[in-house]
């Protein structure tokens, strides 16, 4: 059953928006963001299972049936403080069904108890386990969305740094690239986006940073040097306080030679990906997320 836009944009306003950040403490806001997941139901023509990537704890997502093309490391938003791929199972199953692949989601270290580097460290040892499990980099794309989306970009810069071989692309949903929380559509869309509270932001980004600078690419890879990453896409709605980071990045990107696409979704909000299977807008995001990833593919 679908459901309108301007529904679930009311219910993500009043159900979700104001128990994300103070004066919730985290344990808090991580029970009740894994309550209010459960209304993102996973895809009925896929299946699951837990792994092991290197130590990490990972949900794997495979289209049933099928043989998988390929396969996407998913770092899941939270501002790097909450979240768990169970409370992403909705949207990495239909993604494996959509692009006929593995995703596979770690269940990446959180701040506070664990400042960065630990969520860059699970992150890195989950693709060093794909590569030591036979799985070619040229069939590997990294994405994430929000703090993941920051996530999966300073994965690929570290990556490329380190000398890895790199993954074939990398998608990104709302990316979260500059922990600095200054940008014009901060305070520009802080009314008429419907779930994120820069208050939140502010507070998850100091326990991840931990005293380090706002600006260290590390954490804000909007400030790195993105000469040599793969191809990339970016998604970003309208309406939501983080559009300029990621077209931002988008600009950063397409200057240093990045094979960049952004895609900007008229009235949509923060991950509003989520509701792919409810919503029309959502679903048509997940077809072109599928069709990136399979022109990486052929």
């Amino acid at each position: 059953m679908k459901i309108s836009s301007a529904v679930l944009r009311t219910a993500t306003r009043y159900g979700l928006k104001p128990f994300l950040g103070p004066p919730w403490p985290f344990a808090f806001q991580r029970a009740w963001l894994r309550l209010v997941s459960n209304v993102n139901s996973p895809s009925p023509d896929s299946e699951t299972e837990w792994i092991s990537m290197g130590g990490v704890r990972a949900l794997v997502a495979r289209p049933r049936g099928e043989r998988p093309t390929g396969a996407v490391l998913y770092l899941h938003g939270g501002g790097y403080c909450v979240g768990s791929p169970s409370t992403y199972k909705g949207l990495v199953t239909h993604l494996a069904v959509a692009a006929g692949a593995s995703v596979y989601v770690p269940d990446y270290r959180l701040a506070p108890e664990h400042p960065y580097p630990a969520a860059l460290e699970d992150g890195l040892n989950a693709y060093q386990w794909m590569l030591d499990h036979q799985l070619s980099p040229k069939r590997i794309v990294l994405a994430g969305d929000s703090a993941g989306g920051g996530l999966a970009l300073a994965m690929a810069l570290a990556i490329r740094d380190e000398g890895f071989p790199q993954p074939i692309g990398v998608v990104l949903i709302s990316p979260w690239t500059d922990l600095g929380c200054n940008s014009p559509s901060r305070t520009n869309n802080a009314k008429i986006d419907p779930m994120i509270r820069t208050s939140w932001s502010k507070q998850c980004a100091a326990h991840y940073l931990d005293g380090r600078p706002v600006d260290d690419p590390a954490c804000s890879p909007l400030f790195a040097d993105h000469k040599g990453l793969p191809a990339m896409l970016i998604q970003v709605g309208t309406d939501e306080v983080l559009i300029d980071d990621a077209t931002a990045l988008a600009d950063e990107c397409q200057a240093a030679g990045v094979d960049v696409k952004l895609q900007v979704f008229d009235g949509m909000w923060h991950v509003f990906q989520v509701s792919v299977g409810v919503m029309d807008k959502a679903d048509e995001a997940i077809e072109k997320i599928a069709h990136f990833l399979e022109s990486r593919w052929s």
